[in-house]
C-alpha cells in the first residue's frame, strides 16, 4: 500500500499544505481534543455508524465547536462516528479548523454516490479530495472514511478549506466477515509533513493495521504521530496490535513516535436491521496514547493530575509509556509536547501529554460540559467488596494518593524489584503492561481481565492487617508490632508498610499459601538487602509471613541469624513454630 504526502495531493490543485502546529519542532505544546463516544451503533448492509444519528450529530457539532473555541490543534473522532449531515452543517456554518489545526474526523460509512453528493453540496465552501474512483474495486459499496479537514494555502497566501477523505484499506475481522462483504477498500494513506521536514503525522483506520507491512510502517513510526481511529470490540487483539509490537521492538532511537489509539467507549451495543438480534459487545475501550521511552514522565507530579482527569499511566515492558483513557464516554483535552525540539535543549518538554480538561455529555444542554470531579475508576467499589483489605488500607486511602496504594500493595506482597528505587512507578508490577496489554492497575478497575490479580493483592494486605490485630507474639526484630500498628506508606520511609504506635517503621510481607522454599529464601534475602542498603536505625525491622496447611508461619531470614553460644546450633530469629504457639521456647 502506498503512502502519499499531502503536499503532493495539494500541488495538483495549486495549493500548499498547512503549517500545522503539532508538526512544528518548537518548545510550544499543542492542544489536542479527543472524543470517545458511547453507543449504541448501527450496522447493516446500508449503513455503519451511530444508531441515533440525531444524538451523534449534536455531539459531533458541539465537539467541533469545542475544538474551535479551545484552539485545538488536533481534534479527533473515532471510526464510523461523525454523521455527514453534522459535517456538512459545520462547513456551511463556517465551523472549521484554524490555519494551524488538523481535524481528524472518523465518519459514518458512505457510498460513492453519497460522497459525490456531499462534494456538490459543500463545493462553495470546501474542496473535497480523495483518491480516484477508478482505482477502487467495484464489487463492494460501503466506504469507511476518515475526513482530514484543514486549511490549505493558496499561492496568494489566502486559505482554502480542504476535506481530504481517506478510505480504509483493509476490512475488519469478525465471525461472519460482515465488513469484508461490504467494504470498498481504499489504497492510500496520507501523510502530513511539517514545514521543516522533521515531523510527520498520519492516520490509519482500525483494521488498516492488518495491512501495515513492516516496510510500510516505517513511513509512520519515526518522529511521527500516528493516529489510529477505531470502532473495535477487541483493540488489544494480537493482529490489531502487531504494528505496535513491531514499532516497540525496534530501537527506540529509530521509532521515536506517538501512537494515538482512539476507540469508542466500553460496553457498546450494536443494532441492525429490523429482526436482527441486538448484540452487546462487552468490550473495553482501550483508547491509549503511547509515548516513546524518553518522552514521558512517570513522576508523581505528572502522573497524579492526569489520573484525576481520567488519564492513567502504565509502563510497557516493551519500554514505552502508555497513557490509558478512562473507559466511559468523554472528550479529553490534552497538552502534548512535540516529539522534537530544535530550540534550546533546556526547554524540551519530556513529560508527555497532560490533561487540561475532561468533558462529559450533558443531554439537557446538548453540550460537552467540563467535569471537575475525578471519574470513578471502579477501585472504591472493588475494595469495598473486600472488607479486610478496606479496613487495612484505611490510612492509605485517607491520603487520596492512588500511587501510594499501588506501592503499599506491591510491597505488602513482596512483589518488588529489590532496588532502592523499586517504588518508581515504572518498577511497580501493577503499573506495568505486557504484550497482552492487560491493564493491572489496582486503582483503575476497568479492565476486568486483571481482577484476579487485584484480588490477590488486596488479600495480602488484608492478611497482614489480620495478623496485626490478632497476634500477641512477633519476632524480636520487629518489637512493638501489635494490634495498634497500622498499614501505611510514605516517601519518608518508602521501604516500610507498617507503623507501630511508637512510630517504628516496619516491613511486614505476606507471601501467600505454601510458597516454594527457594522463593522464601530469595525473597527474604532480597528484602533484607534492600533495608540494609537503605540503612538507618530500622534496617532489621523485617518480618515475612506465609501459610502452610492453613497455618500462618514466619519465614526464616538467614541474614538475621545469631549465635547465642558458639557451641550451640544457630537459631534464627524467625525460625518459629506456627504463630498460634507463643511459648517461652522461641529463640
Amino acid at each position: 500500500m502506498p503512502t502519499r504526502d499531502v503536499a503532493d495531493v495539494l500541488q495538483d490543485h495549486g495549493l500548499l499544505p498547512p503549517d500545522l502546529e503539532m508538526l512544528r519542532p518548537t518548545e510550544e505544546r499543542y492542544t489536542t481534543l479527543l472524543m470517545q463516544p458511547s453507543g449504541p451503533i448501527f450496522a447493516s448492509n446500508q449503513r455503519i455508524g451511530p444508531f441515533a444519528s440525531d444524538v451523534a450529530s449534536a455531539k459531533g457539532r458541539n465537539f467541533l465547536e469545542l475544538a474551535r473555541a479551545s484552539g485545538a490543534h488536533l481534534a479527533v473522532t473515532p471510526e464510523y462516528f461523525l454523521p455527514w449531515s453534522a459535517l456538512k452543517g459545520a462547513i456551511e456554518g463556517g465551523l472549521t479548523p484554524a490555519t494551524d489545526a488538523l481535524w481528524v474526523l472518523g465518519s459514518e460509512s458512505i457510498t460513492e454516490a453519497g460522497l459525490e453528493q456531499f462534494k456538490q453540496e459543500v463545493a462553495g465552501q470546501c474542496l473535497v479530495l480523495h483518491e480516484p474512483w477508478a482505482g477502487l474495486a467495484l464489487d463492494r459499496a460501503l466506504l469507511d472514511p476518515v475526513v482530514l479537514l484543514f486549511q490549505a494555502i493558496r499561492q496568494d497566501q489566502s486559505v482554502q478549506l480542504v476535506a481530504l477523505v481517506q478510505f480504509k484499506t483493509f476490512p475488519s475481522r469478525d465471525n461472519i466477515f460482515f465488513e469484508e462483504g461490504l467494504l470498498r477498500r481504499g489504497s492510500l494513506i496520507y501523510r502530513f509533513r511539517g514545514s521543516t521536514g522533521h515531523l510527520t503525522a498520519a492516520v490509519i483506520i482500525c483494521s488498516d493495521a492488518f495491512a501495515l507491512t513492516d516496510q510500510w510502517l516505517s513511513d509512520f513510526n519515526d518522529r511521527s504521530t500516528l493516529v489510529h481511529i477505531q470502532l473495535n470490540p477487541s483493540p488489544r487483539n494480537t493482529a490489531y496490535r502487531r504494528y505496535r509490537a513491531t514499532t516497540f521492538g525496534i530501537d527506540a532511537r529509530a521509532t521515536n513516535c506517538h501512537i494515538v489509539c482512539l476507540n469508542w467507549a466500553h460496553s457498546i451495543v450494536q443494532h441492525g436491521d429490523p429482526g436482527t438480534p441486538i448484540e452487546a459487545w462487552n468490550n473495553i475501550a482501550g483508547s491509549t496514547w503511547y509515548c516513546p521511552a524518553e518522552e514521558c514522565s512517570s513522576d508523581d507530579a505528572v502522573v497524579i493530575p492526569n489520573h484525576n482527569q481520567g488519564l492513567y499511566y502504565a509502563y510497557m515492558k516493551e519500554r514505552r509509556h502508555a497513557l490509558l483513557f478512562h473507559y466511559d464516554e468523554a472528550v479529553f483535552q490534552l497538552l502534548v509536547p512535540k516529539l522534537l525540539t530544535l530550540g534550546n535543549a533546556v526547554m524540551a518538554n519530556r513529560n508527555g501529554p497532560s490533561t487540561v480538561q475532561r468533558y462529559e455529555w450533558n443531554a439537557a444542554t446538548t453540550t460537552w460540559a467540563p467535569e471537575a470531579a475525578a471519574p470513578e475508576t471502579g477501585f472504591n467499589a472493588f475494595v469495598a467488596g473486600n472488607g479486610p483489605a478496606q479496613v487495612a488500607l484505611a490510612h492509605v486511602l485517607a491520603a487520596a494518593d492512588p500511587l501510594a496504594i499501588e506501592r503499599v500493595l506491591a510491597l505488602s506482597a513482596g512483589a518488588i524489584s529489590g532496588r532502592e528505587a523499586w517504588h518508581s512507578i515504572q518498577q511497580i508490577d501493577s503499573c506495568q503492561i505486557a504484550e497482552d496489554e492487560v491493564v493491572r492497575r489496582i486503582t483503575v478497575v476497568q479492565d476486568v481481565a486483571a481482577n484476579g490479580f487485584r484480588h490477590e493483592r488486596l488479600t495480602s494486605v488484608g492478611q497482614i492487617h489480620h495478623e496485626l490485630l490478632n497476634r500477641d507474639y512477633w519476632p524480636p526484630q520487629v518489637v512493638g508490632v501489635d494490634a495498634g500498628s497500622t498499614v501505611r506508606w510514605t516517601r519518608a520511609n518508602p521501604h516500610f508498610n507498617v507503623l507501630t504506635v511508637d512510630n517504628l517503621p516496619t516491613l511486614v510481607v505476606y507471601l501467600g499459601e505454601s510458597p516454594p522454599a527457594r522463593d522464601l529464601e530469595n525473597k527474604a534475602d532480597m528484602l533484607y538487602e534492600l533495608l540494609r542498603q537503605a540503612g538507618g536505625p530500622h534496617q532489621t525491622r523485617l518480618c515475612i509471613i506465609y501459610r502452610e496447611f492453613g497455618q500462618p508461619r514466619f519465614a526464616p531470614i538467614a541474614a538475621l541469624t545469631r549465635f547465642d553460644d558458639a557451641m550451640e546450633d544457630k537459631t534464627d530469629f524467625m525460625a518459629v513454630p506456627p504463630l498460634e504457639d507463643t511459648g517461652d521456647n522461641h529463640g
